[in-house]
């Protein structure tokens, strides 16, 4: 089954509304998402990987962005909703930590780890 990679833009949770005092960089960050509809109407969270490799503060929005790669950990999770402009609510364990938005996907891995950018 293939995995997409998607890009995507962080926005975390300031610390004053309970975020994360040190946000993860260049490291892979595990968290869980909002309960997801599947394709079958089930309602499941599921583990997000994020690969985070710049966070900045944006001081138009007075908001801490993160810049990275999000993927499911799991095959059976519902890559299907991974497209340009999704977002995702995360949670580290019961903590709201971020919004994540889908920019673009970047590639996906499969048994021959194809990239979307191979001709």
């Amino acid at each position: 089954m293939a995995r997409l990679i998607a890009n995507v833009k962080i926005n975390w949770v300031s610390e004053t509304q309970g975020g994360k005092s040190t946000l993860p960089l260049n490291e892979l960050y595990y968290v869980i998402t909002d309960p997801i509809k599947g394709k079958f109407g089930e309602s499941i969270s599921w583990s997000l990987v994020l690969d985070i490799n710049n966070n900045y503060y944006d001081v138009i929005i007075g908001s801490r962005i993160g810049l990275g790669r999000a993927y499911f950990l799991v095959d059976e999770a519902p890559h299907f909703l991974l497209y340009e402009g999704f977002t995702l609510n995360v949670y580290e364990g019961p903590h709201f930590v971020a919004v994540v938005e889908v920019k673009s996907l970047t590639s996906y891995y499969s048994d021959n780890h194809t990239d979307l950018n191979d001709p």
